[in-house]
């Protein structure tokens, strides 16, 4: 198999999600799209990457309490962007557009402590960004993007609860072990050096075995990344210690994470080392 170029060889003990650009379509399901892996992507014919699907237009929402438009120019990640939530919400719609149309990443109150993820992708005025509303969620929009990028969000509060997909719950949850282990297995073999090949191998080996099974009862859309993500793991990276630095991993890795995130069941990783 031939391997596309991989990052610099920074040893670290867990690494951070890529959070990619996705949207989420209320009341009719969750649609996503991937993000480009950093780089020219290069997948062999073996490890075949499946296509990321188009971004969606998002359709008006029903049971629409209110709306707010909102604007500015570059990052609001200090203090943020307060919203005017009016009582009865239970789901936020955020509607996007940035001039240039560059990378944003977008964060509704404290995501980690609510178990929701923050969104993030292209500014391309193509999606619609949607967040579950609860008794603990906080009525502040962190966004991240560049200095002179001008921005304008048109928000729609809505009675309508967010639809996430049970299913995509539970496959998220899954393939997080397969990510987890391949994390751990990098992380043990070259930061810590605290194992030899053979267990780096053998750890590989469980995580192709795991995404494997998780392909094959798979019942959602993450059905032909699991498969990719097999293939890739089956062939390996010629360097041991070296998964996570190849092209061909975060072009599948970053669409799981993405789709996961949309439905906010964000991929998470169990760090075995470190602290």
């Amino acid at each position: 198999m031939i391997w596309g170029d991989a990052a610099p060889r920074a040893r670290r003990a867990g690494l951070s999600l890529v959070i990619a650009a996705t949207a989420a379509l209320l009341l009719t399901g969750c649609v996503s799209t991937a993000v480009e892996a950093g780089g020219e992507a290069r997948p062999t014919e073996k490890a075949a990457v499946t296509a990321p699907a188009p971004s969606p237009s998002m359709p008006p929402a029903p049971a629409v309490i209110s709306t707010q438009l909102i604007s500015g120019v570059g990052p609001r990640a200090e203090d943020g962007v307060p919203l005017d939530v009016p009582p009865g919400t239970r789901s936020v719609l955020i509607h996007l557009s940035c001039d240039p149309a560059e990378r944003f990443t977008a964060e509704l109150g404290d995501s980690m402590m609510l178990g929701q993820a923050p969104l993030s992708g292209p500014c391309d005025d193509a999606r619609t960004l949607a967040w579950p509303w609860e008794a603990r969620s906080t009525g502040v929009l962190t966004l991240w993007m560049a200095p002179e990028a001008e921005w304008e969000a048109s928000v729609t509060y809505s009675s309508e609860p967010f639809p996430q997909d049970p299913v995509l719950v539970s496959e998220c949850e899954t393939y997080s072990n397969v990510y987890s282990q391949v994390t751990n297995a990098d992380a043990g073999f070259g930061f810590y050096a605290a194992f030899d090949a053979d267990e780096w191998n053998r750890r590989v080996d469980a995580a192709a075995s795991l995404v494997d099974t998780l392909a094959s009862s798979s019942t959602s859309v993450l059905a032909p990344y699991f498969r990719s993500m097999h293939t890739v793991l089956a062939e390996r990276s010629p360097i041991p210690g070296g998964m996570t630095e190849v092209q061909e991993f975060w072009q599948v890795a970053n669409p799981i994470s993405e789709i996961c995130a949309t439905n906010h069941s964000e991929v998470y990783v169990l760090a075995e080392f470190g602290g």
